[in-house]
């Protein structure tokens, strides 16, 4: 996954009387090949994102999955690695969509018919054996698109990938109706932090993990009756990864659903609403959790993060990154901003935290679901006895 070296320092915590490891790996610095890494940031002024890693093409399409019963409606998309083909280039995201996430990320309007993707849109699955399923959910105040880099290169190493837009929690829903749905605050605005907590921890669990579920129930579904999927989706084998408030929700996934085998959550609080006073997140399958140094600057919270099977659970921190380099916002914003010029030296390192979180999640994702070697995860490492 990583193509040369990676240099970093590791040591596992072992807490006491507790059976779990967590596996501290510190990124001092990640050599990658300068192929994929060409940014050609003053060469041209358009966004090509990274080209994936794996080995198949990349396939996208979108749908409305409707819950009667609970009287909501769930734009999804999703990326799959896709037979080769003529299907157009799939864009980045929609005007609309694109216009809402410009005004509040400061971009310039248009940004999105500026970005180049490396997905096909509608292409057909490809053949062969299903495909293991990872569910990807995004963070407050996103929408999932903003999370193609992540997806595509999932998508082409074998994965199909689900990425549910949850109302109102996204920055905007856009159905194909034309009717839309913004974000709202789901939680009461004047109220001290630890009651926003509880409102959002009930979200989460109430609204966000219940979407998880109908997802797929949904899925379950559509493997044996929509002639597209059929046979396509191996649903035996899922896992999930999410960004911030996704993350959380994918910890609680993980926890909660027995169809969830593994879960990975990239800079999300450890429990919603981030009481300090609710720890660890017992969850006893693999788990990777991907934090920034400010999130695990505190050394009594960052060994009480989680609690797993033992050599199953991941602590990764990563230097100099901050907390939207998980998605593709800082590869935007450095390229389209609209307050400033654009920023080369921003845009590497923006580039480079997010192809190797990529890499990580691709692994891990590789190890749990689909029994793949996971040589930069599974380093020989010192035991730290506390």
């Amino acid at each position: 996954m990583f193509d040369r070296g990676v240099c970093y320092r590791v040591s596992i915590l072992d807490r006491a009387r507790t059976m779990f490891k967590i596996a501290v790996l510190l990124f001092f610095t990640i050599a990658l090949t300068p192929l994929r890494l060409v940014s050609q940031a003053t060469a041209q002024p358009d966004l090509d994102l990274p080209q994936p890693n794996g080995r198949r093409p990349v396939g996208t399409r979108t749908i409305v999955l409707k819950d009667l019963r609970r009287h909501r409606d769930l734009l999804v998309t999703m990326w799959y690695p896709a037979a080769d083909g003529k299907s157009a280039p799939a864009p980045y995201m929609d005007k609309r969509t694109a216009d809402t996430v410009a005004e509040e990320w400061k971009l310039q309007p248009g940004f999105e018919a500026r970005v180049r993707t490396h997905s096909s849109s509608q292409a057909p699955v490809a053949s062969g054996t299903p495909f293991p399923v990872v569910l990807l959910e995004h963070g407050s105040g996103v929408v999932p698109a903003m999370y193609t880099i992540l997806a595509e290169g999932l998508a082409s190493n074998g994965f199909i990938v689900v990425a549910t837009n949850h109302p109102p929690d996204s920055l905007i829903v856009v159905y194909p109706d034309g009717h839309e749905v913004k974000s709202a605050p789901y939680w009461p605005v004047d109220a001290d932090r630890r009651t926003q907590g509880i409102a959002i921890g009930k979200f989460a669990d109430d609204v966000l993990v219940a979407d998880v579920r109908f997802v797929l129930d949904q899925l379950e579904q559509m493997k044996g009756h929509d002639a597209f999927w059929r046979g396509r989706m191996d649903l035996s084998k899922v896992g999930i990864v999410g960004h911030s408030m996704g993350g959380t929700t994918a910890a609680l996934a993980t926890k909660e659903e027995r169809r969830v085998l593994a879960g990975v959550n990239l800079d999300g609080s450890t429990f919603p609403g981030m009481n300090d006073d609710v720890r660890p997140v017992e969850l006893h399958k693999p788990f990777l959790f991907v934090a920034t140094e400010e999130h695990a600057s505190d050394p009594g919270s960052r060994a009480r993060e989680y609690a797993g099977s033992e050599s199953d659970s991941y602590y990764v921190v990563v230097p100099g990154a901050d907390h939207m380099n998980f998605s593709d916002t800082r590869l935007l914003s450095s390229r389209f901003s609209r307050e400033r010029q654009p920023d080369s030296s921003a845009f590497e390192r923006a580039l480079l935290t997010i192809d190797s979180t990529r890499n990580l999640v691709e692994e891990f994702l590789g190890k749990y679901l689909k029994g793949d070697r996971a040589p930069h995860l599974d380093v020989n490492v010192r035991v730290e006895k506390k």
